[in-house]
């Protein structure tokens, strides 16, 4: 923060200055005025001070009144406060491009009496400005001191904010890096409708966290004081809940390792370590698996969770491990909407995420999702390992299907597992073994051609939108599958003998 100061109108209200007059410049007397200089030669590049007074008798610019203009030009330019001049001395009177220069630019030129000694001009403004600067501090401590009793007795950063806007006399907000708002004072203000507003940002271990909004573009020195100490408790309370979260994501995530890993612990036991750890065990639950070749976007995967569950009115997790995100979806039964509890779910958790997947809302990546069945709190291992299932076969059979529910391919995966190895070979080989050799010789799709086709009942059309060809070159297809492997395309149960063989080659075989 900028050392405090006063501003040149209060200066002038000095008795020593009440002889003093402004010449040109008014629209500058709200500059602050920090420090002070006399000026002796004419060269001030690389001298000037931000917030500084200068004073000059310009005996250096005597024989050159014309370089008055330049040296206000710098002055304005270095964020000077103003610029306090005996000209009865040594200059005829003051220039008028300088006079000029000075309204343009709105720096104060302040004509002193030639009677007025430096030293009692610097010794009362300096007084000034140092009483200042302490009544700041006392300010500051004070302002301190308040709010970081609040936080010790965890008043809540609730109770914080209402002090803070109290003691700025507006509305404030802090507002996360995902623009959503943590805290409001009043409550009901919609911070993202004000009008004339500044942002400050809130750091924890030197990253940004967070920002506070105020609904204030101009602030004093007493007021940018409480701002920074506000800044400073803002983040001590950020940081305060930053650490009971991480807690609780680390007894949540060994939490979840103990139901995703057998033995899993007993049913009383996971109930009761649900209910202290936001499981509700009277809910019906869901994983949802998300997979791609580099890490899932944890932010966005996260806003869009909370968003979603808040809509629902629920309390969903969602635990990231290397490529993969692991979301726990609860589901309420119609009779749990108590006391208002529980929205209008519309959409089932799979649209839902379909809808993300289909609108691009996870970004541009290469993800696959899969959802388990509907469990138990006790019982989530089971969804869980459904839902890698439910990728393993999109990724294999139906890689152009990016959201699987496990309970569309629990047939599949059924028949992948259960077939004996030997047998299938066998049934394989004397099915479908010529056109796996034809593919491999011609590097044709027959195979795979046969397969999308008994996948969309018999349709060329919908067969041929998949496979991204012209209906007529399924047709073709079709015949040499028929000449190759001579059987009915026709026939009820060759079809099922082929589509059997088919899923388990590609689940097992050909991965």
């Amino acid at each position: 923060m900028k050392i405090p100061g006063v501003t040149v109108q209060e200066l002038m209200t000095m008795p020593v200055l009440k002889e003093a007059k402004v010449l040109s410049g008014e629209k500058g007397l709200n500059r602050i005025v920090r420090f002070i200089d006399i000026m002796e030669v004419p060269d001030l590049k690389g001298w000037i001070r931000e917030g500084v007074l200068l004073m000059t008798t310009a005996y250096s610019i005597r024989h050159e009144p014309e370089v008055l203009c330049q040296i206000i030009q710098l002055l304005h330019e270095g964020g000077a406060a103003a610029l306090a001049i005996k000209p009865t001395r040594f200059l005829k009177g003051i220039p008028r491009s300088a006079l000029e220069e000075s309204n343009a630019c709105g720096l104060p030129v302040i004509e002193i009496p030639a009677d007025i000694p430096y030293t009692d001009i610097t010794q009362r403004v300096m007084d000034m400005v140092l009483n200042r600067q302490a009544e700041l501090l006392r300010r500051s401590e004070e302002i301190y001191r308040n709010l970081t009793t609040m936080v010790l007795e965890n008043s809540g950063i609730q109770a914080v904010s209402d002090n803070i806007a109290e003691l700025l006399k507006a509305p404030v907000a802090l507002i996360d890096n995902g623009g959503r708002a943590i805290v409001t004072s009043p409550q009901e203000w919609n911070w993202m409708e004000a009008q004339d507003s500044r942002h400050f940002p809130i750091n924890v271990d030197k990253r940004t966290v967070a920002k506070l909004v105020i609904a204030r573009n101009e602030l004093d020195d007493m007021e940018q004081v409480g701002i920074e100490q506000a800044r400073l408790v803002m983040a001590l309370e950020l940081m305060r809940e930053k650490a009971v979260e991480d807690t609780e994501s680390r007894l949540r995530g060994n939490f979840i390792d103990e139901l995703m890993t057998p033995p899993v612990p007993l049913r009383h036991e996971v109930e009761r370590r649900g209910r202290q750890l936001g499981f509700n065990p009277a809910y019906d639950w869901e994983v949802a698996v998300l997979e791609s070749a580099t890490a899932p976007p944890e932010e966005i995967l996260s806003g869009l969770l909370s968003q979603e569950s808040t809509r629902r009115r629920v309390v969903s997790h969602i635990e990231f491990r290397s490529n993969r995100a692991i979301l726990f979806l609860p589901t309420l039964h119609p009779n749990d909407h108590h006391d208002g509890a529980g929205a209008d779910q519309g959409l089932t958790w799979a649209e839902t995420l379909k809808s993300w997947n289909s609108e691009k809302a996870l970004g541009t990546g290469d993800y696959y999702i899969g959802i388990g069945s509907t469990k138990k709190l006790w019982e989530l291992m089971q969804s869980y390992n459904e839902a890698r299932r439910a990728i393993t076969v999109s990724q294999r059979l139906y890689p152009d299907r990016r959201v699987c529910k496990f309970g569309d391919i629990e047939m599949h995966y059924m028949l992948g597992e259960a077939m004996n190895k030997e047998e299938f070979v066998d049934l394989f080989e004397r099915k479908l073994g010529k056109l796996q050799q034809y593919d491999r010789s011609h590097g044709s799709d027959l195979l795979k051609t046969l397969f999308y086709y008994l996948e969309n009942r018999g349709s060329l059309m919908d067969t041929a939108n998949y496979l991204f060809i012209h209906r007529n070159s399924v047709k073709y297809r079709l015949e040499r599958i028929r000449d190759i492997a001579d059987f009915d395309l026709n026939d009820p149960r060759e079809q099922f003998i082929c589509h059997t063989c088919l899923i388990h080659y590609y689940l097992r075989e050909h991965k």
